[in-house]
């Protein structure tokens, strides 16, 4: 049985999901479906934050929660598809981070989305996703 802090993380983090395509189809008319192929669409917002960022930095606190939404999105689209569950990471009380926790394995996709926008465009979230899936699955 999940503990209420996992419980609350996932409440979180779907809702955090939900503010992700709501954001996506209000500010850039693109509609995330929860699909896998809808990761390719998210790739492209991405993608324009990361231009956006080479023409002028993003606050911190906006990467942050732009970063976690994304994440919270990706990580429920791997859920549906794989299975998995949500965790938080409080090892260094300095930098806590929430994953997915699929097996023995952990997949902390606020890190993807925050290394695309800020130093390397040319990581793809969706060939992320597949890869982590296969991953996941071995």
């Amino acid at each position: 049985m999940p503990n209420k802090q996992n419980s609350d993380i996932s409440k979180l983090m779907q809702e955090s999901a939900n503010d992700a395509v709501i954001y996506c189809q209000q500010e850039h008319k693109i509609t995330l479906d929860r699909s896998i192929e809808s990761l390719q669409q998210l790739d492209k917002i991405l993608a324009k934050f990361h231009q956006q960022e080479q023409q002028k930095p993003h606050d911190a606190e906006i990467l942050f929660t732009i970063s976690n939404m994304f994440a919270a999105y990706i990580g429920e689209v791997f859920i549906a598809n794989v299975g998995g569950s949500w965790a938080n990471n409080e090892t260094d009380a300095k930098a806590p981070f929430i994953y997915i926790q699929f097996a023995d394995k952990e997949f902390p996709f606020a890190s993807v989305c925050y290394h695309k926008i800020m130093h390397d465009n040319t990581i793809s979230v969706y060939d992320y996703v597949m890869q982590a899936m296969a991953n996941a699955l071995q």
